[in-house]
Parts: structure tokens; C-alpha cells; sequence
């Protein structure tokens, strides 16, 4: 029982202790891919050069290692690249500007006294296509232009999972980033071949980037970890201690009583020394 009680008071401790909310920018640059089917695998290249940036906020708990959540409204630049041949230098590529909204679940661990931190972003996503444009090369000639999207051959919705892992830098309530995130899709930036004829069966983008960012703490100190384990240890037992002295005065109290001995007046007349 007494280990069961140490045990709540510790869960106690570390989820109902205090929590920060921050928020700021990041802005980052990288690659787009589309993996395309049916296709060979050498049709499709990796296209350099993709934007993205917008604003996040994230809400730290005492809770160490997995104590924060966060949200961000961003924009994206999506692409693909065909390329017409192993050996051809002809292609068509596709880039697609892009709104979207993360949700991240943020694991970190704390170093430096806490001015330094190693993080974890996993995440799901759902994104909103604003507009596109293409490039296509065919020998010496270059074309581009704005790619007019229906809505019966394009999707305009997409959606999937991301990956990220960097490091933070705290100065006072001022929080640096350095972060390097993979965004896989699950949505199609085509609708499948079976509703318009001609597209491919699957055509999800995937996005790789590196970005940095900065954030500010809203509340009046920078946040830090949870207790360390011997603390909270520590507390929860002094907690035990009360709760035994506690139990031991109703037991003392419960034999007076059985012996005849009135433990309100007693009660009473130390109350009233106390107020006097």
C-alpha cells in the first residue's frame, strides 16, 4: 500500500505541476519528391529549392522528455519532377503551393542546466493547395506557365505524417531551433486514374527540409523540466510521512475514545489557546 501511494504521489507531482506556452517562426528550405505508380523509378527526381515557413506554437508541461504539444499554420512548396528517360535530359516538373497545418507531439531532453535541448517532432498534417506552376524542358526548349487546376482531375486536399529531429538553444525566454523534418504523405495531388483517365494511381508528394526558427516564452520564466526523480521521490515520501501522522492521531484519538476520554474538549480548549 505504501509503494501504491508513492507511486500516485509521484504521477501527482509530475502532471499537475506547471506548464509554458510559446510561440514563433520558422522558416525552412529543402526537396520535394512524388512517388508515383504506376511509374519506374527512374522517372521520378528529387526537386531542390522548396520553401516553407509559418507560425508555430508549442505548450511545454512539467512532464519531462514528452511534455509538449504543438500546433502550426504554414506555407509549403510541394513538387515533382518526371524526367523523360534513364538517359534523357527532358522532364516535366510540377510545384504546388500549399497551406498547411501540423500537430506535433514534441519528446525532448535537456542538457547545459538547461539552456540546451535535444527534441523529437512526430506529427500528422493536413494541407490545402493554393496554386501551381509548371517547367517543362523538351531539347533546347523551356516552357512554364501556371497549371490550371480542376477539381475533377486535381486534388486540392492532402494529408499524412511527419518526422523531425533538432536541437533548441534557450536564451532567457528566447528559444532557437535548428530542425531537419520529413513529411510523408498519404493523400494524391492527382485523383486516381479510375475518376479521371490518365492520371497515375497514386501520386502523393513527400517533403524533406531543413529550417530554423525562433520562439518566445508567453509566461513570465522560460520553462523547465520536471523535478528530477529523487525530488519527487523525496516529496512524495514527506507526503507519506503526513499522511501516517495523520492516521496515527485518529487511531490515538479512537482509543481515547474508547477509554472514555473526551477528545473535543481537549480539541476545543487547544483551539482556544491557539487563538489567544
Amino acid at each position: 500500500m505504501k509503494k501504491f501511494l508513492i507511486a500516485l504521489l509521484f504521477s501527482s507531482a509530475v502532471f499537475t505541476a506547471g506548464a509554458q506556452h510559446y510561440i514563433g517562426l520558422r522558416g525552412g528550405w529543402g526537396l520535394g519528391y512524388g512517388r508515383f505508380a504506376p511509374t519506374s523509378w527512374y522517372n521520378m527526381r528529387m526537386v531542390w529549392g522548396m520553401w516553407s515557413g509559418g507560425l508555430q506554437w508549442k505548450y511545454y508541461g512539467e512532464t519531462n522528455y514528452v511534455g509538449a504539444v504543438g500546433g502550426e499554420i504554414e506555407f509549403i512548396q510541394r513538387a515533382y519532377q518526371n524526367q523523360a528517360g534513364l538517359d534523357s535530359e527532358d522532364y516535366y516538373r510540377r510545384v504546388v503551393n500549399s497551406i498547411n497545418v501540423p500537430f506535433i507531439w514534441h519528446i525532448h531532453m535537456n542538457f547545459n542546466e538547461n539552456r540546451s535541448r535535444v527534441f523529437l517532432n512526430l506529427g500528422v498534417w493536413a494541407s490545402y493547395n493554393i496554386d501551381s506552376y509548371y517547367i517543362q524542358k523538351r531539347g533546347d526548349d523551356i516552357t512554364s506557365g501556371v497549371y490550371r487546376m480542376k477539381l475533377v482531375r486535381d486534388n486540392p486536399l492532402g494529408y499524412g505524417l511527419l518526422g523531425g529531429i533538432g536541437f533548441n538553444y534557450m536564451i532567457g525566454r528566447w528559444e532557437l531551433m535548428l530542425e531537419a523534418r520529413y513529411y510523408f504523405s498519404y493523400g494524391d495531388i492527382l485523383r486516381n486514374q479510375a475518376v479521371y483517365s490518365g492520371n497515375p494511381t497514386r501520386s502523393p508528394l513527400d517533403n524533406v527540409s531543413v529550417s530554423l526558427g525562433f520562439f518566445y516564452c508567453l509566461g513570465k520564466e522560460p520553462h523547465k523540466p520536471s523535478f528530477s526523480a529523487e525530488a519527487i521521490k523525496r516529496r512524495a515520501e514527506r507526503q507519506m510521512r503526513r499522511l501516517q501522522e495523520k492516521e496515527a492521531k485518529k487511531n490515538k484519538n479512537r482509543e481515547n475514545n474508547d477509554n472514555g476520554i473526551d477528545t473535543t474538549e481537549q480539541s476545543s480548549e487547544t483551539d482556544t489557546e491557539g487563538h489567544q
